[in-house]
């Protein structure tokens, strides 16, 4: 089956322009930024650190948003169990409702079954705690601390930071001016950069990651469609050019939907309508009655594509008896660039070196950053 590479443009698309409410943000972002500075001084020294008996390794960014994370904790998480390795992803699982998965959960648990199970509760050190004594899971060996750049209170031993290649992350202000979760000053206690969304290795955005991380990027990756999944009446899979030609109605629950539409577009669809859902998006029958399926129900329109997490919430609140269209849902895993090796090679040493010192960059030595 052909796989279809993720093009990204040579420049990403122009920054958001300023709300009326920019004003207001920017003080809000400097009182933010005091409050960030005293945490991390408090974690820096060590206060409130908690550190497990075994790897933890921590894959997370700088920005809110997606940044395509998922697919490079699903590929730590094989290239730990190619390595013979027994893991278990931890997770806060934002958006969950009581008694539900959240939607990245529930990816994984199907993904992964019991090879790699999923602990998912804001306190994640009490939970894997208590995973570990549990007698069907003692061999558990190593964590993956799923979003835990900014979750601080495990230590870990080995910090992966994804930097966007489509966004504007190194001109970009610290919340809620911005979209920024932490001073680009941050970067520097992370042990690796990964560069997610890259169509090639770029020697400008490596000097911005290595002026205030340190160093170049360890690896460049991409998202390749592997295979679309058809959902109807029947299940079928097929090659992502099956698109081609296709008018689509294009609903994405994610942070960045801008790099999805354009592999869409890529593949020779059209993009009829935009459904306008939020991040992690909880979809219910009514909204998909009233809101989702009239939009679908135009004849002009050939299917409705969505992504997997959002899948994951929509499937069983389908009546396929009345569903007028076929549903996409593309199949991605991550494609490198250049660094797999080198991204691999950290990720064994820190499950041999689990006991290594983590060095930390006092909060008040900044680098001067350039005006956004």
């Amino acid at each position: 089956m052909t796989r279809t590479r993720t093009a990204i443009p040579t420049e990403p698309p122009p920054p958001p322009r300023p709300t009326p409410f920019a004003p207001l943000a920017v003080p809000a972002s400097w009182a933010y930024r005091a409050v960030l500075r005293i945490r991390n001084r408090r974690y820096d020294s060590g206060q409130g650190v908690e550190r497990l008996d075994r790897p933890v390794i921590s894959i997370g960014n700088i920005t809110v948003g997606g940044t395509g994370k998922s697919p490079l904790v699903a590929w730590t998480a094989q290239a730990l169990l190619d390595a013979g390795s027994h893991p278990v992803i931890a997770m806060r699982g934002y958006k969950a409702r009581k008694g539900e998965n959240s939607d990245e959960e529930q990816e994984y648990i199907e993904r992964f079954g019991e090879r790699a199970p999923v602990v998912a509760t804001p306190d994640r050190a009490a939970a894997l705690g208590a995973l570990f004594i549990d007698p069907s899971h003692v061999r558990r060996d190593c964590v993956i601390l799923d979003d835990g750049f900014q979750h601080r209170r495990l230590a870990r031993d080995l910090d992966i930071v994804i930097v966007d290649a489509t966004q504007h992350t190194f001109e970009d202000r610290v919340l809620p001016a911005g979209r920024l979760r932490e001073p680009l000053n941050s970067l520097r206690r992370a042990d690796a950069i990964v560069v997610s969304r890259a169509h090639a290795v770029d020697s400008s955005l490596s000097h911005m990651v290595e002026r205030y991380h340190g160093r170049p990027p360890v690896a460049w990756t991409s998202h390749v469609w592997t295979a679309l999944e058809l959902a109807g009446r029947e299940t079928a899979a097929v090659d992502p050019d099956w698109l081609r030609g296709k008018r689509v109605v294009a609903m994405f629950g994610v942070g960045n939907p801008d790099p999805i539409e354009q592999q869409v577009r890529e593949c020779g669809a059209s993009i009829r309508r935009r459904m306008p859902v939020r991040d992690h998006q909880h979809y219910t029958e009514r909204f998909l009655n009233e809101e989702i399926r009239p939009a679908c129900a135009d004849r002009w329109i050939d299917a409705l594509i969505v992504t997997p997490k959002d899948w994951v919430k929509l499937r069983s609140l389908l009546d396929w008896s009345r569903w007028p269209i076929t549903v996409v849902i593309p199949r991605l895993q991550l494609d490198f660039i250049a660094g797999e090796d080198a991204l691999r090679q950290r990720i064994i040493e820190a499950l041999a070196d689990k006991d290594r010192t983590q060095t930390t960059v006092p909060a008040d030595e900044e680098v001067t950053a350039p005006s956004p």
